[in-house]
């Protein structure tokens, strides 16, 4: 039997991976500031997606320090 690991999280999964509140986290997808997609009126994140949403926002803060250091 094959077994599919499951990479969708629901939003208090994605909150507790990312250590932030389900609200900020439900606020953050209406304002479009973090990957997501729905069914219906359901809220659902990737595991993949948010690693790499990490990944940009580590790039990001690191790019703007560096940037202001100068």
């Amino acid at each position: 039997m094959i077994r599919i690991q499951k990479t969708r999280l629901l939003p208090h999964e994605a909150a507790e991976f990312l250590g932030c509140g389900y609200d900020k986290l439900l606020q953050m997808c209406r304002r479009g500031l973090i990957p997501h997609y729905r069914i219906g009126r359901r809220v659902f994140f990737t595991k993949e997606k948010l690693v790499s949403w990490i990944d940009e926002q580590e790039e990001r803060s690191y790019t703007v320090m560096s940037f202001n250091e100068e």
